[in-house]
């Protein structure tokens, strides 16, 4: 007989666990069925006989009977829907960071000035599929409602959204240089001294900012798409020619790999937009005043 790996035999489970739960949900219909086919027998019996008092009296336990069932299986829909819920919020709420950074790397505004989320709805889906379906371990009935995914979509989007309230995707820039005026006043708030280097990019630097006796050398880069190699390089580069003690990459759509390797073997680092409010502590620079 062949063995499972760890990833069937959840699988396995899961549909064991399901099928018992439906198996139990569906015993008490059927307990139910029994008491109202065998009093309707009864009630035709008596009805044949003329006995109208008892005829009245098996009539009200059937109604009572068939309304007990349907209050007790109401009751255990509601309380399976409410776990399914809150196996929802635990997950979201889990991957809380990595959904903040591709919701700021994904949602977008467009030439009217209105919010493009396609991209991120796509993300969502993906989050769904292959991140949450195999941690949920609900009934299949619940899973084909179109009500639960729509619950997954509002949860997810709460949850992305809040994850960084240092930074809000209303106020990021779409204009390069205004991007650049707009790191330095973040850092500005979070006890930096910064400032831009007037969009210039001088020697690949376009924000200086001091905390303490440590000279933070940044560049902006507002892409759509990750930022690569060359980014690194010129930040590397611009920490030499500013005698800075660090370098930092900051964008809002992500990293190439190559991009991260370079930054890791040259000691810069690459953060999200959401990080600028939590640098220095990445820096390891709280304890500097």
């Amino acid at each position: 007989m062949l063995g499972l790996d760890p990833v069937q035999g959840s699988e396995v489970k899961k549909s064991k666990d399901r099928s018992v739960a439906g198996s139990k949900r569906g015993e008490g219909w059927i307990v139910v069925l029994v008491v109202v086919v065998g009093g309707l027998i009864y009630l035709l019996s008596k009805g044949l006989e003329g006995d109208l008092a008892t005829i009245t009296i098996v009539a009200g336990g059937l109604l009572t009977v068939v309304a007990l069932g349907g209050y007790y299986s109401g009751g255990s829909e509601k309380a399976r829907i409410e776990e399914a819920h809150r196996q929802i919020r635990t997950i979201t709420e889990k991957h809380q960071d990595a959904l903040g950074k591709i919701y700021r790397q994904k949602v977008y505004q467009g030439h009217y000035g209105e919010q493009k989320y396609e991209a991120f709805d796509k993300e969502v889906n993906y989050f769904y599929q292959n991140i949450m379906l195999p941690e949920l371990n609900i009934s299949e009935d619940l899973l084909l409602l179109p009500e639960l995914y729509e619950y997954v979509v509002d949860q997810v989007y709460i949850t992305a959204e809040s994850a960084f309230p240092g930074v809000s995707i209303d106020t990021i820039p779409h204009d390069p240089i205004e991007f650049e005026h707009w790191t330095a006043s973040v850092l500005n708030m979070h006890g930096w001294d910064a400032q831009a280097t007037q969009g210039s990019g001088d020697q690949g630097s376009d924000v200086v900012a001091i905390y303490g006796r440590h000279k933070c050398i940044i560049q902006c880069k507002l892409y759509r798409s990750p930022v690569g190699n060359k980014a690194v390089q010129e930040v590397n580069a611009a920490k030499t020619f500013f005698d800075g003690d660090s370098a930092v990459v900051v964008g809002k759509s992500g990293y190439t790999r190559s991009a991260m390797q370079l930054a890791d073997k040259n000691g810069v680092r690459l953060i999200d937009v959401s990080e600028l409010p939590n640098l220095s502590n990445a820096l390891g620079l709280s304890n500097l005043t």
